[in-house]
């Protein structure tokens, strides 16, 4: 049988949701699914990858992020935890970070390929870093770690 997609985990998950009536998964999945399935009609777009699930949960969950401090710093509590709660749902979906030895250790992988001359050939060095490690950690990780090994 073949693996499901990204997409195809988070319908599956959203019906089950519904079944046993959990609002804040099922409010969460059915929100990230609808901006799945309109970033993959825009102009560009290659349909729905699991790069794109992954790049709009990250976008969903900072948001999520964010309105619950701003909810808690309101003094509204109830909001704060709705929103907490639904962070919690969108990252079960997210595929574990690389731990900062891990991002190093593949680094400095990159840079032995890409060979940079310095400092200068930053760009180059994140092309490739970017390209190996999508969905496996922060671009600004990426950034700050190799800035740091090109020093």
């Amino acid at each position: 049988m073949a693996e499901s997609t990204l997409f195809e985990r988070v319908e599956a998950d959203m019906m089950s949701a519904r079944k046993a009536k959990e609002q804040a998964a099922l409010d969460a999945l059915s929100l990230l699914k609808s901006e799945v399935s309109r970033a993959a009609k825009e102009p560009g777009s290659k349909g729905l990858r699991d790069e794109l699930v992954i790049q709009i949960l990250r976008k969903e969950l900072k948001k999520r992020e964010e309105a619950a401090e701003q909810y808690s710093a309101a003094g509204r509590k109830e909001s704060a935890q709705r929103e907490t709660d639904q962070a919690k749902v969108l990252q079960r979906y997210l595929p574990t970070q690389l731990s900062d030895a891990e991002l190093e250790s593949e680094l400095r992988a990159v840079i032995a390929e890409v060979k940079p001359s310095g400092v200068k050939d930053f760009g180059a060095v994140m092309k490739a870093a970017t390209a190996r490690l999508a969905g496996r950690t922060e671009s600004g990780r990426i950034a700050a770690t190799a800035r740091r090994l090109l020093a």
